[in-house]
């Protein structure tokens, strides 16, 4: 007998824009996955992997934060920067076209506070993507 998974899990609704369903389909398509779930379930395992590694630093650290983000985002992205100040010792903005902008910054400082700063990026509206590569 083949134990079923999909039994076992509980079901939750999401909601998506027409944007995310589409990037969720490519995904599923392109990656081979059977089917939306397995896919969210990867993506998932993704994000929880670099969360706990960004958790995982302690002391001083250095790195670059990458984000490319909606021209609506520039001013919160601001903000940030402002309020954050200390840390960031180079920062490099371009305007890439088609409403996105791009920001480069070089950090350096606890990793707590750096941690605190890359928090405040990931909730907000308009990045479509944030990297943080550690040195």
């Amino acid at each position: 007998m083949i134990n079923n998974i999909a039994n076992n899990m509980p079901i939750i609704s999401i909601s998506l824009t027409e944007k995310n369903l589409e990037d969720l389909e490519t995904l599923q398509r392109d990656l081979g996955f059977g089917g939306r779930s397995e896919a969210i379930r990867a993506a998932m395992r993704t994000m929880l992997a670099e969360t706990n590694e960004r958790r995982s630093m302690v002391g001083h650290v250095d790195g670059v934060l990458i984000v490319v983000n909606n021209t609506c985002a520039s001013g919160p992205i601001h903000d940030i920067y402002h309020n954050n100040h200390p840390l960031i010792k180079t920062h490099v903005h371009n305007y890439l076209g088609n409403d996105k902008c791009m920001n480069m910054m070089v950090l350096s400082g606890d990793a707590s506070e750096i941690n605190e700063l890359l928090d405040q990026m990931h909730h907000l509206e308009g990045i479509t993507y944030l990297k943080f590569v550690r040195s």
